[in-house]
């Protein structure tokens, strides 16, 4: 299994384009690690269920200097409070009459087009900005900033799509493909044209081309514990499904002191200021509350 999941890594366009591109990579059982907001998570932007030992994860922590790792077993057919978002086929009749008829909307009041990346660049700016205006925790990276993102991935296996309303720019969305996978990596649309039903008819129109059209699994990453979001719930009501799994954590010793001290009043930090430190400390306790949840009802 091991030699098998080392060769897809080396056939891999996603995990080419991260070595090219410089992302902070680590080897360790059977898989690819990169670093987020200072956790060691699988590289992979699809589903990925690594299976890692003691002395694996101590090796980990001690070479990346990962404050934890964060990584997901294997699915299970019973619910677990930790799951991907996925949609391996689509039929109309499971979705809500009243969902149908907002899908056609979107597509009756707005256009779905594929772009390239250069074009985004160029135009996807204020769309952008107004999308992450909606956040009161989040600020727009400059518009430099943002061009070269976009740009760095043509050499990559990135698509972006776009919805369009009467000549404007509604939102787009990024995709990541990989043989008959594709991430939904990164979705942002101005919510000046949500009422257009603007999000229905991106969202449906990859369920078109790539479920139904390809027979491709689509997939929008798993559980968010940072951002207080319902787009996985908008998702589902378009035919995603929730694909439940157990999460692990590994913590650095001295994180998992103040966590083990933190975690019987995480409660009391409902109440305090939303500062980035403390928005961080509440989305690490909420992970620990999943992690000790699913240890609780594991079978």
């Amino acid at each position: 299994m091991q030699n098998k999941t080392e060769e897809w890594l080396m056939e891999s366009k996603y995990m080419s384009w991260l070595e090219k591109s410089g992302a902070p990579l680590l080897r360790g059982a059977g898989t690819l690690w990169t670093l987020y907001h200072g956790a060691l998570v699988p590289a992979s932007p699809f589903p990925e269920y690594p299976e890692v030992d003691s002395g694996q994860a101590d090796s980990l922590l001690k070479a990346s200097g990962a404050w934890l790792i964060r990584y997901s077993t294997a699915p299970c057919d019973y619910e677990t409070s930790w799951w991907y978002v996925v949609c391996s086929n689509h039929d109309p009749t499971d979705i809500r009459a009243k969902t149908r008829s907002e899908i056609k909307r979107g597509r009756r009041e707005c256009i779905v087009h594929e772009v390239d990346p250069g074009w985004l660049a160029d135009n996807g700016y204020p769309c952008y900005c107004a999308a992450v205006a909606r956040y009161r925790d989040l600020k727009p990276v400059a518009e430099g900033v943002f061009k070269k993102i976009i740009l760095n991935t043509r050499d990559g296996p990135f698509c972006y799509w776009t919805v369009f309303h009467e000549g404007h720019l509604a939102g787009y969305c990024q995709c990541i493909i990989e043989g008959m996978h594709v991430s939904t990596n990164v979705a942002k649309y101005d919510p000046l044209y949500l009422r257009h039903r603007s999000a229905y008819a991106l969202i449906d129109t990859l369920i078109q081309t790539y479920v139904v059209g390809k027979g491709m699994t689509l997939c929008n990453g798993n559980r968010s514990i940072a951002h207080n979001t319902n787009y996985q719930d908008f998702l589902i009501k378009l035919g995603f499904r929730k694909q439940f799994c157990r999460l692990n954590v590994v913590y650095n010793p001295l994180l998992k002191l103040a966590v083990d001290a933190l975690y019987p009043i995480r409660s009391m930090l409902a109440g305090l200021p939303g500062l980035r430190i403390i928005n961080r400390a509440r989305a690490l306790l909420f992970q620990e509350e999943i992690r000790r949840t699913a240890s609780a009802n594991g079978r």
